[in-house]
């Protein structure tokens, strides 16, 4: 986060009184359940809120005296081991999106939000807050269960169980036996990740040629059960090596087959496929009264085509004026591309942005995207203020978001901008905003001579 000159707030741990000055929902009585996690996670140091599973869940920061987590103020109609599961859920999705292990320590509650003591004042990853643009929430027990495992192994310091963990992802997934050798062995023809050709090196430098049935039996039995051979043997340091360097490869096949059977993206392949960008646009594309159109259909006499007012804003900003509640002016297609055109409530904004549909991108180009028209206006000079506002915030790795400003669904996200070939003087922006201040101070009196 940012100060309103642009530059960044310290990322600091606060107190606990701190933590509900900032968040004075958190004070409401009620019957709150809290999970304590270990704070070996980066977690932020201010509370946040989203709604989840139908209900509203809180990101607790930690403090100088309490534990991180997660908490919910259980409604009246709510048992207190639904709310612990919503509470979990949440943890895995957020174990899945972050690419860690999150593991509960405690669970408290009470008439407030109240954490478990945490003796311990140094040695904590911190950060500013999570992003909750965009939050997968799975209704389908068997994807439930498959994050909650993945939280699971993700969090054990103990490579056999881990092993245990993410194996069971892959019976989830295919619950036949023959079609999970089947699976595994494709898959691991084209598995990458960290740690993955290392272990198929070792694998096969042994003479292994079925390295799916090696994991079975030396791998998942060998932990399991205790009946046959090989056996994992608690003090053998040999053992414990091999589950370790054999890990990655049950791992990353656990990973995928979340990707591919249960339609759960990781963070890494939705960052490939890039679909948050027009994925809400897409979805106005498709409503029937467009459909045809932009399938490439000529207009009908007097049709009309229904899209959407939309607010531009970047993450984490304040608003910005003139880009509120925007309207289309016009819309043109170049082949797969849809070029667009909004302007502001007065006409005296406009933005243009195009939507590469078989990319799947959207083309925002900061320097040829923005337009201001100066009729002289009070409201002229304050936009210019707003839009040199949003150049510097957009400079400064903003985040670009459109929503629908009737429904306030997302219709599309960029992610950071990362400026090339220069560098930004903060000052200088700062300098331009206030010039335009003083613009609008200067007509406003102007105004009021009249």
């Amino acid at each position: 986060m940012r100060d309103p000159l642009g530059y960044p707030l310290p990322v600091e741990i606060a107190d606990r009184q701190a933590m509900f000055d900032a968040a004075p929902e958190l004070l409401v009585n009620g019957p709150w359940v809290c999970l304590n996690i270990q704070p070996d996670v980066i977690w932020p140091v201010r509370p946040q809120s989203l709604e989840f599973a139908g209900h509203r869940a809180w990101i607790i920061p930690i403090t100088t005296e309490d534990h991180p987590g997660v908490a919910i103020n259980r409604p009246p109609e709510m048992t207190l081991e639904e709310a612990e599961s919503i509470l979990c859920r949440f943890l895995s999705v957020l174990s899945w999106r972050e690419n860690v292990g999150i593991t509960v320590a405690y669970r408290t509650g009470g008439n407030l939000p109240r954490m478990m003591g945490l003796n311990k004042k140094f040695g904590f990853g911190i950060r500013d807050e999570f992003d909750f643009t965009e939050v997968i929430c799975p209704v389908e027990e068997k994807p439930q269960i498959a994050l909650a495992l993945m939280r699971e192994g993700r969090s054990l310091n103990h490579h056999g169980y881990a092993f245990l963990s993410y194996w069971r992802i892959l019976e989830l997934a295919f619950p036949g036996a023959d079609a999970r050798k089947e699976w595994m062995r494709v898959a691991l023809q084209t598995l990458t990740g960290h740690g993955v050709q290392e272990a198929l090196q070792s694998i096969t430098a042994q003479g292994v040629t079925d390295i799916g049935l090696h994991l079975f039996k030396s791998g998942r039995c060998a932990v399991a059960h205790a009946t046959g051979q090989p056996i994992i043997n608690p003090d053998n340091p040999s053992d414990g090596l091999r589950l370790y360097r054999e890990l990655p490869l049950v791992r990353e096949m656990a990973i995928r087959a979340i990707e591919e059977r249960f339609g759960i993206d990781s963070p890494s392949t939705e960052y490939k496929k890039h679909l948050y960008e027009l994925r809400g646009w897409k979805a106005v594309l498709d409503a029937p009264s467009n459909k045809a159109v932009f399938a490439g259909e000529w207009p009908q006499p007097r049709q009309t085509i229904d899209l959407p007012r939309i607010h531009v804003r970047l993450r984490g900003c304040l608003p910005y004026g003139p880009l509120e509640s925007m309207t289309p002016k016009w819309i043109d297609k170049h082949g797969p591309e849809l070029l667009m055109a909004y302007q502001s409530i007065d006409g005296l904004v406009e933005i243009r942005f195009q939507l590469a549909l078989e990319e799947e991108r959207l083309k925002f180009d900061l320097f040829n995207s923005v337009y201001g028209h100066d009729d002289g206006s009070v409201a002229a000079a304050e936009h210019r203020r707003e839009t040199q506002r949003f150049f510097r915030d957009f400079m400064l790795n903003g985040e670009l978001q459109m929503w629908n400003a009737d429904t306030g669904a997302l219709l599309s996200r960029l992610d950071a901008y990362i400026p090339q070939n220069m560098m930004i003087d903060l000052d200088a922006c700062n300098a331009i905003i206030a010039a335009a201040q003083k613009e609008v101070e200067y007509r406003l009196a102007q105004t009021d001579r009249l």
